[in-house]
């Protein structure tokens, strides 16, 4: 009977090494094989419990504050400078405040990145919070003439960027490839991204020439929020720099995502990289069209070359708008004779 209960322990210990191994990417020799967690989280928003509080009632005795907790779930730090919050929803003069105590908030602190040491061990990202009124108080309801509901909700403008690589397969000989050969020169290949909410994927390669390829990768927009770019790469200083309301420069720069191509274009074994759509050859940016892009290279080799993978990154700048709403009833108080003040 000890044997037995002394096989069940094991498998149970083997079960949870195999699990704990999975869940942070680690491969048999406990490290992890790959370069990020992945994902497709960035900043996530939420208000405080009772910050505000769902039922409030409109005399003075009863002012309140509005929190937004930020948590970072992606793989990007943020820094303090580069995420502003806007409290809409409301008139604040029905709470004792103007608009400029609802503009361009920060948070607390700066938001540092969800990491994993080389072990596989997971660090969370940093968590803070931003409160309103920006100016410091509290908001104190007027007095209404019956029962009345607000929407709070927090609109939050942050610069993220997502990292993404894979290797690029080269052979001295292109067109002729052995069974044998190193690695596939016209094949898909593994794409790793980090974790955000615009994510690389689909990484193709293919031969054009005996010393020249072509590879695409597909850019997609994942979770429900907006995204903001130009040439200018304007970061969020102020909340409609980063995440125009203007309805022409939102046109301008809504769904544009910043792309730079890495390593390759500064690699001796690789020249005249040139991308579809990218300016500067290997560097621009792009516009999303239904959350989605296609992006297509292609790149000269040197003639002096072996047989090799390189390792080649991909880099997407942006700014990210996502929102987050409550609601608040404010629960009307009559006078002593029934009539409202």
């Amino acid at each position: 009977m000890n044997r037995r209960y002394y096989a069940v322990a094991l498998l149970v210990c083997l079960i949870l090494l195999v699990s704990a191994c999975k869940k942070s990417g680690a491969g048999t020799g406990g490290a992890p094989r790959t370069p990020f967690i992945g994902g497709t989280s960035g900043i996530t928003i939420n208000f405080e419990k009772d910050s505000p509080p769902p039922e409030v009632t409109d005399d003075i005795s009863f002012a309140f504050n509005a929190i937004i907790r930020l948590k970072n779930d992606g793989e990007a730090k943020v820094e303090k400078n580069d995420i502003k919050l806007n409290l809409v929803g409301f008139d604040p003069n029905d709470f004792g405040k103007v608009f400029e105590d609802l503009k361009d908030q920060q948070p607390e602190d700066i938001l540092d990145a969800k990491k994993r040491d080389a072990e596989g061990n997971i660090i969370e990202g940093t968590t803070t919070f931003a409160t309103f009124p920006k100016g410091g108080g509290n908001f104190e309801p007027r007095k209404f003439s019956g029962n009345t509901e607000f929407t709070f909700r927090a609109d939050t403008c942050y610069h993220y960027k997502t990292e993404a690589n894979t290797k690029v397969c080269v052979l001295r000989d292109m067109i002729n490839v052995r069974d044998d050969s190193l690695c596939k020169p016209t094949s898909g290949r593994t794409v790793h991204s980090s974790s955000a909410p615009v994510q690389v994927s689909n990484f193709r390669q293919t031969v054009v020439g005996k010393d020249k390829l072509s590879f695409s990768f597909d850019i997609s927009l994942s979770g429900n929020v907006d995204v903001f770019w130009d040439n200018q790469e304007s970061k969020p200083s102020s909340f409609d720099n980063g995440c125009p309301r203007d309805p022409r420069a939102r046109r301008e720069r809504e769904n544009n995502v910043g792309v730079e191509i890495l390593e390759i274009p500064v690699d001796p074994v690789f020249s005249n990289t040139k991308c579809g759509g990218l300016d500067a050859g290997h560097k621009g940016f792009v516009k999303l069209v239904s959350g989605k892009r296609t992006i297509t290279c292609t790149v000269d080799l040197s003639t002096d070359r072996l047989d090799l993978e390189k390792t080649m990154g991909i880099r997407l700048l942006y700014n990210v708008l996502d929102n987050k709403e409550t609601k608040v009833l404010v629960k009307h108080l009559a006078t002593e004779g029934g009539v409202a003040s």
